[in-house]
C-alpha cells in the first residue's frame, strides 16, 4: 500500500479503519479455515497453485491490516517500504487469479455446460477486473491520503467475497448456490454503499467512493446478466484468450 506523502491526517480515522480490517481478517479466516485452512497438513484436495494463490491473498490481508496499523503508529517509513512491495505482490495476484480462473474453468466442464461455467465465471473475472482498477487508481491517488485509502479498502471489500461464499456453504449448506453468490454480491455492495453514505453524510471527498460503489454494482449487472448473449460473449473472449 503505496504512500509517498502523508497529508490530511486529521481527516482520516484510522482506528475505523483498522477494526474494518481486522473483521475483514476474522471473515477471510473463518471462511478458508472451513475449506482449506482445517485440511492442514495434508491437503488433499489442493495442488501448488491453489497454495501460491492462497498465499499470495494471504500477504495482501496482512498487508491490508498492517499499513493502518503503521500510520496510526506514525511509522510512515514502514508503510512506504511495505507500499512498494506491493507493486510486487499485486501483479502477481492477479496472474494467480487468472491461474485460479482458467483451473475452475477446466475442472468446471467437467461436470456442467460450458454456458453454466461461464455464467460462474463472471463473478471471478469481475474481481479480478475490479482488483485491477482499484489498486492501479489506489497507486495513481498516492499522494492523495484520502482517496488512496479508500481505494485500498475497496480491495478489502472484495476480499470479502469468496470467505462470505465458502461459510454460508460451510454452515447454512440448505442455501441454494445462487442465493450464496447473490448474498456476497450485495454484502459487498452494501459495505460500498455504507462507505460513500459516510463520506456523503461528512461531506468528504465523494469521487473514490462513488467510483466504487458504481462499480459493485455494476458487478451485480454482470451477474444478473450471466446467461445473457453479451457475457457469454464475453466468456468465451475470455476463455480463447486467456485458457
Amino acid at each position: 500500500m503505496q504512500q509517498d506523502k502523508i497529508n490530511q491526517p486529521a481527516a482520516i480515522k484510522t482506528g475505523n479503519i483498522i477494526f474494518g480490517m481486522i473483521l475483514m481478517f476474522i471473515i477471510v479466516h473463518i471462511g478458508f479455515h472451513a475449506t482449506y485452512i482445517k485440511e492442514f497438513p495434508v491437503f488433499q484436495k489442493y495442488n501448488w497453485l491453489h497454495h501460491i494463490h492462497g498465499a499470495l491473498m494471504g500477504s495482501w490481508v496482512m498487508l491490508l491490516l498492517v499499513q493502518p496499523i503503521l500510520i496510526h503508529k506514525k511509522k510512515f517509513a514502514a508503510h512506504r517500504f511495505l507500499g512498494k512491495l506491493s507493486y510486487a505482490i499485486a501483479p502477481c495476484m492477479i496472474v494467480s487469479m487468472v491461474f485460479i480462473a482458467r483451473n475452475n474453468y477446466e475442472t468446471g466442464i467437467l461436470k456442467k455446460s460450458a454456458a453454466d461455467v461461464m455464467a460462474t465465471q463472471s463473478i471471478t473475472w469481475m474481481q479480478i477486473v475490479m482488483f485491477i482498477l482499484f489498486y492501479s487508481l489506489a497507486i495513481y491517488c498516492r499522494k492523495n491520503t484520502y482517496n488512496h485509502m479508500r481505494f485500498m479498502i475497496a480491495t478489502a471489500i472484495i476480499m470479502l467475497g469468496p470467505p462470505i461464499n465458502r461459510i454460508i456453504v460451510s454452515y447454512f449448506p440448505d442455501v441454494p448456490i445462487p442465493y450464496i453468490f447473490l448474498i456476497s454480491l450485495y454484502v459487498k455492495t452494501a459495505v460500498a454503499a455504507a462507505l460513500f453514505l459516510s463520506d456523503l453524510v461528512k461531506k468528504k471527498y465523494l469521487m473514490p467512493g462513488l467510483i466504487v460503489l458504481s462499480t459493485f454494482l455494476f458487478s451485480d449487472v454482470v451477474f444478473h446478466a450471466r446467461y445473457s448473449d453479451a457475457w457469454q460473449a464475453v466468456g468465451k473472449f475470455i476463455v480463447n484468450t486467456f485458457y
